[in-house]
């Protein structure tokens, strides 16, 4: 199982937002479809990947608001506000669909990851997630 192609066992039509989305909108579709990172793309081309925002990147976000003291609320909403592309990690590792779950699977643990693209040449054509890699090493 762990030397199929990713092309198997990616989403292939990934959730993505423009890069001027607010974060409070992102954290909404994070909760709603219960995945754990969203693709953020340009907000001219959505084939142009401009970063990758999680649930951790929310969860740091929110403790930097809470430490603020007093005004915490204040600042939670702002960043609430905030477009998504200001807080997006911008160091994508990213994986073609013709590599093997097996490299998803290492580089997931080496640079600690859990959402990764993929693409077929320059082209976005989906997106791998840890729950995608778990099920399929972990089937029988």
């Amino acid at each position: 199982m762990l030397n199929i192609s990713l092309e198997d066992i990616m989403c292939d039509h990934p959730i993505k937002v423009k890069e001027s989305t607010s974060v409070g909108n992102v954290a909404h579709l994070l909760f709603r479809y219960q995945i754990n990172g969203i693709l953020v793309v340009s907000d001219t081309d959505e084939n142009k990947l401009a970063g990758i925002f999680t649930t951790t990147d929310l969860l740091r976000l929110m403790a930097e608001g809470v430490e603020k003291g007093i005004h915490r609320i204040d600042e939670l909403g702002k960043i609430g506000d905030d477009p998504v592309s200001k807080y997006a990690s911008r160091k994508v590792v990213a994986l073609q669909k013709n590599d093997k779950v097996v490299k998803a699977i290492a580089i997931m643990h080496r640079k600690n990851v859990h959402t990764l693209p993929v693409y077929d040449g320059e082209k976005l054509v989906g997106v791998l997630g840890r729950h995608d890699v778990l099920n399929i090493a972990l089937s029988k």
